[in-house]
């Protein structure tokens, strides 16, 4: 008499049967019960997935380094080719604005061709830029390559977040919003650290950490290799303006968090702008090191700040934030009034933890409200205030302090962002409200 395919499954599942020996069990493949298959399989593909999820986090925070690298660099430049400040203020203006017109023009790029062949675009973008600094013999081909890294990070900024949230459960966003927001802040922070140690230390200033970046972004491109497509229908994409993509459900919310956004990168901006000039001017310190250091200084902070309220829900975490923004406006202007070095250290500190703050509770309030098949599009708009809050006080510093002077044209724009400040503090009290989905 032959035996039935779930004979042997019921016998194992009454309590009067003796087990049978290792040596009994028949060795055919269907005797595995199907649900344990199905369960180890499932298994192995979230392990891939969660291993896919920090390889991607890595290649964001690769990415992001590239971008500020040259920040502790720039004093050489301008003494090696003789060009103005105003100059300078042009550097870092149209690297802010390439990654805007990126973020306008191909924002719903990952959402059409697949995450994958974006962020593959961004690195090789990436490397054409850091090739371009390796071979500038003047400030023309360095204009060229901060445009290249603008267009790689606005391809990279809104498709990596989108993908590390795609990778793991929806329940596990705000993870995701926390790694996102670390691994971008994180990369911005190093690249000064590491490319100030270079020019301090190393041979061949302004072309050995560019170099050795090429190496950096070889490694971030293989491990790409390693992670999977969240996108299953794709299409060519079409490169043209189609709105910023914010989202209908919870417009207020997703508002309320850009501005918040583009407050804390304007403080950014702000703070980038100051710290090559007021180290080596006003403390008359040469040290490319600590020029990078310092500026590392504000993004550790905000790194370390988004780790420790990970937990605490995004309208408490924007508040606060928001809240020590004015105080680390304060310091800055004290510092440079008085040329003290303690204070710019100080607001450097505050500075840090706000943006930080507002950063991660503004990126988990826009991530959530991002519709899926959608999500790069919403993401890129988010990242569009953020930009958009880099490049104003950049420029707006840099023009005005032309005329007035660097202490005159701060404090003008503190106040500028302090108003700022308050004005997203009333928004965000009233389009977070408790009880809302937002404040959690």
């Amino acid at each position: 008499m032959s035996t039935s395919i779930t004979g042997p499954r019921h016998d194992r599942s009454m309590t009067t049967a003796a087990p049978r020996a290792p040596s009994q069990l028949p060795d055919s493949d269907w005797f595995v019960p199907f649900e344990e298959v199905v369960a180890a399989e499932l298994s192995r593909w979230d392990t891939r997935r969660r291993a896919a999820f920090w390889l991607l986090a890595s290649v964001f925070a690769a990415a992001m380094l590239g971008t500020t690298l040259p920040t502790p660099l720039y004093p050489i430049y301008q003494a090696r080719w003789h060009f103005s400040a105003a100059m300078v203020t042009v550097i870092f203006a149209v690297y802010a604005a390439a990654v805007l017109v990126t973020l306008l023009l191909a924002g719903r790029s990952s959402d059409q061709a697949g995450r994958k062949p974006v962020l593959t675009v961004a690195l090789g973008i990436s490397a054409l830029s850091t090739v371009a600094f390796i071979l500038a013999p003047g400030e023309g081909v360095l204009l060229a390559g901060r445009i290249l890294s603008g267009v790689a990070a606005g391809l990279m900024t809104g498709t990596a977040t989108a993908t590390l949230t795609e990778l793991i459960p929806a329940t596990a966003g705000r993870r995701a919003s926390l790694v996102a927001t670390a691994a971008n802040m994180g990369g911005l922070g190093l690249g000064p650290l590491i490319a100030g140690l270079f020019a301090q230390y190393a041979p061949h200033p302004t072309t050995l950490v560019f170099e050795v970046y090429l190496v950096i972004l070889a490694i971030a491109g293989l491990s790409l290799r390693l992670v999977p497509e969240t996108i299953s229908a794709r299409r060519r994409p079409v490169l043209r303006f189609a709105g910023l993509g914010i989202p209908e459900r919870g417009r207020g919310q997703f508002i309320a968090a850009a501005v918040a956004a583009f407050a804390a990168f304007a403080l950014l901006g702000l703070f980038s702008s100051l710290v090559p000039g007021f180290i080596a001017g006003a403390l008359h310190q040469g040290n490319h090191a600590v020029q990078g250091a310092v500026v590392f200084g504000m993004f550790a902070a905000g790194t370390i700040t988004q780790i420790a309220l990970s937990r605490v829900s995004s309208r408490r975490v924007i508040l606060a934030g928001l809240s020590l923004f004015l105080a680390a406006l304060a310091l800055i202007v004290a510092a440079l009034a008085q040329a003290a070095l303690a204070l710019f250290l100080a607001g450097t500190v505050t500075g840090g933890v706000a943006v930080g703050a507002i950063f991660l509770g503004s990126l988990a309030t826009a991530n959530r409200l991002a519709p899926p098949e959608r999500r790069g599009h919403a993401i890129s708009a988010f990242f569009v205030a953020c930009y958009a809050g880099l490049i104003v006080p950049v420029v707006g510093v840099g023009v005005l302090s032309g005329v007035t002077g660097t202490f005159p044209a701060v404090l003008v724009f503190s106040v500028l962002l302090a108003a700022l400040c308050l004005f997203s503090l009333a928004r965000i009290a009233t389009a977070l409200a408790p009880g809302t989905a937002a404040s959690q």
